[in-house]
């Protein structure tokens, strides 16, 4: 299962305007925490979820380089999963768990096939 929470047009958006969408990130973070500390909790998946799509392209555009952006992807990851916890939802805990994961295993690959590509040029 995969899941996603943008729309194209605003996934395009965000890969053409990055800084405004990190104001978008933490709005929709915050909102999201909120309504989950709250205890609404399917309220709170939209924002947490438009949170982390927002962190998942602005680590893309960073390069998969940005530390705090990992960081950000694997703290939204947490705070969908215990949503879906508090919603018995499993197979959603595990999808994003999952994705999470391989957002960050392919930002790792990349920053390892960079590295060794710069080491064999110098």
């Amino acid at each position: 299962m995969q899941i996603t929470y943008l729309c194209a047009k605003h996934e395009d958006w965000i890969y053409s305007n990055p800084k405004q969408a990190l104001h978008f990130m933490a709005r929709d973070e915050m909102q999201g925490t909120l309504l989950l500390h709250c205890g609404q909790y399917t309220e709170a998946i939209p924002y947490l979820g438009c949170a982390f799509d927002i962190a998942v392209i602005l680590l893309e555009v960073d390069g998969g380089e940005n530390e705090a952006m990992k960081s950000k992807v694997t703290s939204l990851a947490g705070l969908l999963e215990e949503t879906y916890y508090h919603l018995k939802l499993p197979e959603y805990r595990n999808a994003i768990l999952d994705r999470a994961n391989s957002v960050l295993q392919a930002t790792e690959s990349a920053m390892l096939s960079a590295f060794l590509l710069k080491s064999v040029h110098q």
